[in-house]
């Protein structure tokens, strides 16, 4: 691989795509209540968030020592992100853990309702991009979603939360999700979580953790895993060609190790996958995507490029997790890239993320 010699930026004059931007603060329940009808209008704003003892969840802010930053508004968007970061594209997701909401129905409304905001306070007003949010409580609900999104001009994707889904992603049960997302040329991403309100259900070896350090080390990891061991498993890249899977916000070092232990798998188990046209691996690198964030930050700066060779650059895209406090700025990731070439740093910055999510730039 050609390596970049002069050290210098590519940031002033690259096309940025951003693949995961959080308006996880920026959607009140007040918002999301203008969308919804009785009972479920009242229940947003009074079970929006469960009460929690002091102490009982763990504090990624360590005790306001960390800024905690929120986009609520395209204003907002187009400074911090547009004008401050230089990111040319970013892709708007409406996260939330609607997965953890016992019942079916208030699920299904606020899914719907958190993806009309979205549209009407993010999207419409500016020429921004987003992921429609889905939830697998019900996924017939999940594709009628998918179809009612595909109108939508903005709506270039599909956000799923795969931490607490029983069964794992890959069930044939989710396949009328796949499909609706395929026949509209809609890419599907997911996205993990280690937030306090997730150490309950899934994992369950979260619950033996005490610091968050721990479980926020470990729960995108053990979700990422999980989630691309059973699509590849029960062959849902086989029966959906045309569809790109996107790991957001699990990093990549994860990544090479399950493409080589998949294929050992497989190598002696082939039965158990019969759907399987070729090897783990190879649906990995035609298929799946991986963001940049969180780096990982080895102590010698060159095992980041080992790492990065192994998957390709042609799987790995720049994403800043903004405005989570741990969030990286592209600056993190073009240092990084450094030992690569500017072209190649072009491909992370811009054309892979682009290509994962079919849009043009």
């Amino acid at each position: 691989m050609s390596q970049n010699t002069s050290g210098k930026s590519v940031l002033e004059d690259t096309t940025i795509v951003d693949a995961d931007v959080h308006l996880t603060r920026g959607i009140s329940a007040e918002e999301m209540a203008e969308f919804l009808d009785e009972p479920y209008k009242s229940r947003v704003i009074s079970e929006y968030c469960y009460p929690a003892t002091s102490g009982s969840v763990w504090d990624p802010y360590m005790g306001e020592k960390i800024e905690e930053r929120a986009l609520d508004s395209p204003e907002t968007i187009q400074q911090e992100l547009v004008e401050d970061f230089g990111i040319d594209y970013p892709i708007l997701n409406p996260m939330m853990a609607i997965r953890k909401i016992p019942n079916t129905e208030t699920a299904i409304e606020l899914m719907r309702a958190r993806n009309d905001v979205m549209i009407d306070k993010f999207l419409d007003p500016s020429d921004f991009l987003g992921l429609c949010t889905v939830t697998t409580h019900d996924p017939h609900a999940a594709a009628e979603e998918i179809d009612r999104m595909a109108n939508e001009d903005q709506i270039i994707g599909v956000f799923i939360i795969n931490s607490a889904n029983y069964p794992p992603l890959g069930d044939p049960k989710y396949d009328v999700v796949y499909e609706a997302a395929e026949n509209h040329g809609m890419h599907v991403a997911y996205h993990g979580a280690a937030a306090g309100g997730f150490n309950i259900d899934f994992p369950r070896q979260n619950q033996e953790f005490e610091q968050f350090l721990s479980v926020h080390s470990l729960a995108h990891l053990w979700q990422s895993t999980m989630t691309l061991t059973s699509l590849i498993v029960q062959g849902v890249p086989e029966k959906f060609p045309d569809l790109n899977f996107n790991f957001l916000e699990a990093g990549l070092s994860w990544v090479p190790y399950m493409m080589w232990r998949l294929n050992k798998e497989y190598a002696m188990r082939r039965s158990e996958a019969p759907l399987l046209r070729k090897s783990p691996e190879e649906y990995i690198k035609d298929q799946f995507y991986f963001s940049s964030q969180p780096l990982g930050e080895p102590n010698n700066p060159g095992d980041m490029k080992e790492m990065i060779d192994l998957i390709g650059l042609d799987s790995v895209m720049f994403a800043s997790d903004y405005p989570h406090w741990d969030f990286d700025h592209p600056d993190e990731l073009d240092k990084h890239l450094r030992m690569f070439s500017k072209e190649e740093r072009e491909q992370v910055l811009s054309e892979t993320p682009a290509k994962a999510f079919g849009i043009d730039i």
